[in-house]
Parts: C-alpha cells; sequence; structure tokens
C-alpha cells in the first residue's frame, strides 16, 4: 500500500499475506494518525491470487474507489482506498507475485563446460572513433547497440521502483527480440547468490520459466552473453525432464555488470519454444545491448533510492537532532539502531504554565502559530547547546543530554540552554504584552540520572527517546517549577557544577514514586556565559 500524505509525501507499506491491518493501532500494519479512523478499522488479506479488502466494522467506514464497502472486496492494480482522512493506493508490484512462475534448475553436470553454444558476445560495447572502423558489419552492430540504447532511455528514464524496472527491460526485450519467455535474476545483497526478481511471458499460462545453473554459471564465468542451440538436444538436460517436457528450443542469457565490467550483478534470460535456432547472433547482441542499458539503469535506480533513503532519513533526523549530529548519523558515525542501552543522561523538561485556560481563549489558528514561534526559539536553543529534541508533549518540551553523543560537559550543558531557553521566553512573552496579548509563562525541571535510551517503538514507527525514573523525576520536577523558575536536582547540579551557576536552595520536593524527599535547587543565573 502507497499512503500520500497531505504534502505529497508517498510512505510505502509492503504486505505479508494475511492480517494487514489499517487503523489507529500501534500493532496496525499500516498505521494511520486520524481519529476518524477505529483501532482495527479494515484488513487485506491474499487469498489465492487477489488481495481482499474488509471493513472490521468500523464506525466511518472503508471506501473503495470511492465507493463504501460492505464486504469482502478485491483489489486490483491502482485501486484507492480510503479511511478517514488518509487516501491509500494499493499496487502490485510488476514481475512480484509472476517471478514465482520461475525457478533455476540445475543439471547432472553443473561443472562442466556448456554444449551447443551457438554464440558469444561481449556484454560491454567498444566504440571505435569513426576513422577506425572499415568493417560494415561492425558499423552496423554499432548503430544496433545505438538504436536500443536509445529506445531505451526513451522508454525506462529516471524509473526509480525496482519491481517496475525490471518489468519495463523485459517488455523493450519482448518488443525487439522474438522470445517467448524472459527473466531477470538480480544477486542478492545478503547470500551473493542469483535469485529471480522478474519474469515476463509472451503466451501466459505456458508453465514454468526454467532457467539453466550450468547456463548461469557460464554467463557469470566469461561475462559474456551466450545463446545456446537446441535444450532439448543438449545431453546435460536429459536428467532434467521439466526441461524436456516444456520444450525448451533456444536460449540467451547476457550478464548485467557494475559500472567498471568487472561483476556480474545479474544476469537476463531468454527462451524460446516455438523452434530450434530461434534466436540468432543479431539477437545476442541486441539482448547484449540491453543489458549494457539495463546495467546502467539499475545502478541509477540503485543510488536514487539510495540518496532518497538518506534524504529521508536526514529529515527524520532533523527533527531531533542538531544539524551537526544529523551530519555524523547520516555517515553512520552514531549509531542509532532499534533497541535500548542503559546510560546517564541529563533530562530537560519545559512547560508553559496555564497553557490549558490560556488556549481556550484563543483561535485555534493563533495557537498554532503562537506554539510554532515559541518551539522554534526553544529548539534552536537546545540544539546551541548540544541537546537532542526527545519529543514535543503538547506544549511541553523534552530534551536530551548525553546521547548519542555523550560530552563532560553535557549536565552543564542543559542548564545553561535551561537559562537560555527561560530568558529567550521572557522575551517571547514581554512582545506578546506589547501586543495586547496574553503573557506566556515557563517552568523548567532538569535531572541527571540513569536511563534507558535509543530508538523505541514498532518495525514502522521508532522514536529515538529515554525512559525510565530518570525522565520521570525531570517530568516531576518540571512539574514543581512555578513561572519563570529552572528546579533542578542534587544530581544534575553536582554534575553541571554548582559553582558555574547561582543555585538558591528550595525545601525538599516529595514526588510521586519516591519514598525519600528530593533534594532541589533553582537556578537563578549562569555565572559564566559561554
Amino acid at each position: 500500500m502507497i499512503l500520500k500524505g497531505l504534502a505529497g509525501d508517498l510512505t510505502e507499506y509492503p504486505l505479508s499475506d494475511v492480517n494487514n491491518v489499517l487503523g489507529r493501532s500501534t500493532s496496525a500494519s499500516v498505521r494511520l494518525a486520524d481519529r476518524e479512523v477505529s483501532r482495527k478499522h479494515s484488513q487485506i488479506d491474499h487469498e489465492d491470487e487477489d488481495y481482499i479488502l474488509r471493513d472490521l466494522g468500523s464506525s466511518n467506514g472503508t471506501f473503495l474507489n470511492g465507493k463504501r464497502i460492505f464486504g469482502p472486496s478485491k483489489l486490483k492494480d491502482g485501486d484507492e482506498v480510503v479511511i478517514g482522512t488518509s487516501k491509500m493506493e494499493f499496487r502490485v508490484a510488476a514481475g512480484g507475485n509472476k517471478a514465482k512462475n520461475a525457478e533455476i534448475v540445475h543439471s547432472k553436470d553443473g561443472d562442466g563446460e556448456l554444449e551447443g553454444v551457438v554464440a558469444r558476445v561481449e556484454a560491454k560495447a567498444n566504440f571505435a572513433p569513426v576513422e577506425q572502423v572499415h568493417d560494415i558489419n561492425q558499423l552496423k552492430r554499432d548503430y544496433e547497440r545505438l538504436r536500443v540504447g536509445h529506445e531505451f532511455s526513451n522508454y525506462v528514464r529516471l524509473e526509480r521502483d525496482l519491481n517496475e524496472l525490471l518489468a519495463r527491460i523485459l517488455q523493450i526485450a519482448f518488443d525487439l527480440i522474438p522470445c517467448d519467455n524472459g527473466v531477470i535474476l538480480l544477486r542478492d545483497a545478503t547470500s551473493r547468490e542469483l535469485v529471480i526478481q522478474a519474469m515476463r511471458q509472451r503466451k501466459p499460462g505456458q508453465g514454468k520459466v526454467l532457467v539453466s545453473d550450468t547456463l548461469l554459471s557460464q554467463v557469470q564465468a566469461t561475462r559474456e552473453g551466450v545463446l545456446t542451440s537446441d535444450a532439448i538436444a543438449d545431453e546435460r538436460f536429459q536428467s532434467s525432464h521439466s526441461i524436456i517436457a516444456l520444450g525448451v528450443r533456444s536460449a540467451m542469457a547476457v550478464p548485467l555488470l557494475n559500472t567498471s565490467g568487472d561483476e556480474v550483478k545479474g544476469i537476463m534470460f531468454l527462451d524460446s519454444r516455438e523452434r530450434i535456432a530461434a534466436f540468432t547472433t543479431k539477437d545476442l547482441e541486441v539482448l547484449s545491448a540491453i543489458a549494457a542499458q539495463a546495467s546502467v539503469a539499475l545502478e541509477n535506480s540503485e543510488y536514487a533510492r539510495a540518496l532518497e533513503h538518506e534524504a529521508t532519513q536526514r529529515a527524520q533526523l532533523s527533527r531531533f537532532l542538531s544539524p551537526a549530529l544529523v551530519e555524523q548519523a547520516a555517515r553512520g558515525s552514531i549509531e542509532l539502531s532499534k533497541g535500548g542501552a542503559l546510560t546517564e543522561l541529563t533530562i530537560l523538561f519545559s512547560d508553559i504554565r496555564g497553557f490549558t485556560s490560556m488556549s481556550e481563549k484563543m483561535p485555534a489558528q493563533e495557537v498554532v502559530q503562537m506554539m510554532n514561534d515559541y518551539f522554534e526559539e526553544m529548539v534552536d536553543i537546545l540544539f546551541e547547546h548540544h541537546g537532542i529534541l526527545d519529543k514535543f508533549i503538547g506544549d511541553a518540551i523534552m530534551g536530551l543530554w548525553g546521547a548519542p553523543v555523550k560530552r563532560p560537559d553535557d549536565a552543564t550543558q542543559a542548564v545553561r540552554a535551561a537559562v537560555k531557553m527561560q530568558k529567550a521566553a521572557q522575551r517571547f512573552s514581554a512582545e506578546r504584552v506589547r501586543q495586547g496579548k496574553p503573557p506566556l509563562k515557563v517552568g523548567i525541571g532538569i535531572h541527571t540520572g540513569h536511563v534507558v535510551v535509543g530508538n523505541m517503538g514498532s518495525s514502522k514507527a521508532l522514536s529515538y527517546t529515554a525512559i525510565g525514573d530518570g525522565v520521570n523525576l525531570a517530568s516531576r520536577l518540571c512539574g514543581v517549577a512555578r513561572e519563570d523558575m529552572i528546579v533542578i536536582s542534587e544530581e544534575c547540579a553536582q554534575k553541571a557544577g554548582k559553582d558555574k551557576f547561582v543555585l538558591e536552595a528550595l525545601p525538599p520536593a516529595k514526588v510521586k514514586n519516591r519514598e525519600q524527599p528530593v533534594e532541589i535547587y533553582r537556578v537563578l543565573e549562569a555565572i559564566e556565559d559561554d
């Protein structure tokens, strides 16, 4: 499913065979943060060869192509599903299910030389300068490669979706070569084995497309395109009754090489069941030309997807990391994988006092504008002092120091940030008063302690955050702080340095889930500026 965001953003959710739940639940396969959506609103299951959409008794209904559904509904490629305000598009990956109708078969002797080879062609074309071309046949071959390249570029262009790209490559091969079946195999990044990724048949229903492992081995070893004659007559396949039964007559395979030409990243395979010697050397040259263009297109697609992934990752990280930390995380210098680790952090909570009653008296748009302006200033200060933004909680801000990068002055930087945030909030409030608007008062609480920090959540929605008693205590201290106050714990004061701030000892605070009162201080001023 492809979820269409309000700003034109697209999020893709791969579907499993069963129990693909769409709804607000945190366990949903497609989670929709929408008040009009039920926790478990709809479900998609793969039944036989079809995907079936069902409404799970939701209040506001599920709509397929503009019509509300009341029973099981079959989904087709490109169907629009609307749930609440969320619009989704159901897409069947090109070649995704069809590729299951192709397999690699093993001959009785997989290590020998392939029999019945009619021709071999180098996969990479070398175009000589015009003054060095004296062979008219070579000129024709070069022209054919250029023609194929032109057709290919017009048809494929900068396609980033891998399944769609593979389908288009096979379409071009079928347009230019009289084949019956086609398969594209790509090397798996983990196992390094060739895996069938896409297939196409000119006449669907002809049975499985079978690819000889001996043929694949020859192409990998030589990095050349290979054209074979009658496969039925080849003694290598006498033990492969499936190939004989299907009547495979001729076959071609060409490598998909990397840019330098020294690595086979995949193989294109075509066969014919109609007649012996169905393919000519020219067909092999055309297929080699297609493979050369396909190799470039696949690498470009891979680079484009990598850049999109990096851009998405940077955008996500920039929501809670400073620009310097975003750069380190994007380079892989910082580990932000799923899971948590126990570490010492300094946790800051800030909260606007009386926000609820204030917002009730203001137009919603004005409240949003006020909070955006306020958060902009606060987060800039937090980043300036090497903190990370954990989250916004309504009108509250939660910031962390000590992860993912730990510094010896984390606690000091946190308290300095709090002092600067408080002063910025006071200026922000004074400006509002001058405009005839109600003032804005902030309370801040800070604690230093051991908590669990890391990427937490589901595989579809991770959030870098901290949990533990230390986080709760920082939140409680924020509650203790009155207007224009910064309250810190004894542990934070020790780590930050009592000599670096003007502190006022406050009566020990009795906080929830703590048997003993907590020693606390009010921060009046930072003694030395950065």
